[in-house]
């Protein structure tokens, strides 16, 4: 009877008749509670978990905290004789900040 399609006004009849059963006021409501049970199961589909995620993203800025804040290394070059040459690199001593960093 209509095809194999849903074009615009199937939609919109299916709108109406939504609108007169439900309301105004329970509509949107219900629109809400639709669209978040179809985002979740998008989620569960497709292994995307918020906890993960959240998880990874502190991960990250932990990281990239104690890359800004890590000491840089010193590096002393020695010339023996002109063949040879010592390289000691020695990590730097940490600024006294007065923050307790032995967790």
């Amino acid at each position: 009877m209509f095809g194999n399609t849903i074009g615009p006004a199937e939609i919109g009849i299916v709108l109406l008749i939504a609108l007169l059963i439900f309301g105004p006021k329970k509509l949107p409501e219900l629109g809400k509670g639709l669209g978040r049970g179809m985002r979740d199961f998008k989620r569960a589909v497709s292994g995307d978990d918020e906890d993960e995620r959240k998880d990874e993203e502190e991960k990250t800025k932990k990281t990239a905290e104690l890359a800004e804040t890590a000491p840089e290394p010193v590096a002393t070059v020695k010339i023996v004789e002109p063949s040879e040459v010592e390289i000691e690199v020695q990590p730097a001593t940490p600024a006294a900040s007065g923050a307790d960093e032995s967790r």
